[in-house]
């Protein structure tokens, strides 16, 4: 039975009992626990009680029985209404409390799930961004007449769509992005063995990336670290240094001696990708008087001069013996960390 109900029972008792037993039933019920809390969620009902309980004293005071016995029933009545209206307040409070509680963990919950799923992404973007890295590099090594694996075609289009929406996010356009788009597809479809198309492939779309940093006025936090990414994807070896990148490679001249290609259009491409500041190569040759080797660099030097801005790279001969005859090392100044 609620504590209402209890009281209703107690007011029809009291009602057959005498007005001294009444008063101190009264006096009870005003001290109850019950009551208190009528008093602080329901205090005009607790007002009205009180007050009918003071009439009954009044009347109690002018020998009124018939009258006193009335108030004292309307203030047991009152006090139990506004016990009940203290259950409900309690009650619609704690529901809202809960109602509260429960929307600030469905919020948290989404904030969970939405931070779940940006690590999910950004795991899955590492990890293709790794296996493209991992299996680029073996494009890196071919020649333009060598035959490539599916797996290795597979890794260098997932580098080439990481490489177009690097550039989309850069602000390329889609008059820009449509035709390596396409590109893309194509090969997907054709699947070619040959490593040339996929090589020219995977260069334009560095060289897309390149013309969006091309308007930046110096490289932005981070691009020393896509440089040497970057250039260990094309085949040359690379450390980031405290002041610069040094990008390294042996493949510049064949066994014949003869200047490679191919390393130079990746080389090429490399700059475009990268276009700020001045780029410093040396090459590596066994003493600095060998005419042979003074051929070679300059045939070397000349092929970097067809390049759009010839007079972005200086070349030179150092004497080494820690390097290989033939290495050539080249010095990205611009791209240093701060």
């Amino acid at each position: 039975m609620s504590r209402p109900a209890l009281l209703l029972v107690a007011v029809a008792i009291s009602a057959c009992a005498g007005s001294q037993q009444s008063a101190r039933t009264s006096e009870l019920l005003f001290a109850t626990p019950e009551a208190e809390l009528a008093r602080q969620y329901a205090p005009d009902l607790y007002a009205r009680a009180e007050s009918a309980w003071v009439h009954s004293g009044d009347s109690q005071g002018r020998k009124d029985e018939q009258a006193a016995d009335d108030y004292r029933t309307e203030s047991r009545l009152w006090l139990a209404g506004a016990v009940a209206e203290a259950e409900r307040v309690q009650l619609d409070r704690r529901r809202a409390e809960l109602q509260s509680e429960e929307e600030r963990w469905a919020k948290q919950l989404a904030r969970d799930q939405e931070a779940s799923a940006a690590v999910a992404r950004d795991i899955s973007r590492h990890e293709a961004n790794a296996i493209a890295l991992r299996e680029a590099e073996r494009l890196a090594a071919l020649t333009e007449s060598t035959t490539m694996s599916a797996a290795t075609l597979d890794a260098v289009l997932t580098r080439v769509r990481l490489n177009l929406a690097l550039a989309e996010a850069l602000g390329a356009t889609d008059e820009q992005l449509l035709p390596l788009r396409e590109r893309v597809d194509v090969i997907a479809r054709k699947r070619p063995n040959s490593a040339r198309t996929a090589e020219a492939l995977l260069r334009d779309s560095e060289i897309l990336i390149g013309q969006m940093r091309a308007d930046w006025p110096e490289p932005r936090p981070g691009a020393s670290t896509a440089l040497v990414e970057t250039a260990s994807v094309t085949g040359f070896a690379a450390d980031r240094l405290g002041s610069a990148v040094l990008i390294r490679s042996e493949r510049f001249f064949g066994s014949n001696g003869q200047v490679s290609t191919a390393t130079v259009r990746r080389f090429i491409g490399l700059l475009r990708a990268f276009p700020h500041g001045p780029v410093a190569c040396q090459v590596a040759v066994p003493e600095l008087g060998s005419r042979v080797w003074a051929r070679r660099v300059a045939q070397l030097v000349e092929r970097f001069g067809r390049m759009g801005d010839p007079e972005r790279v200086s070349t030179s001969m150092v004497a080494t013996e820690s390097l290989g005859a033939g290495t050539v090392q080249c010095t990205f100044a611009a791209y240093r960390e701060p």
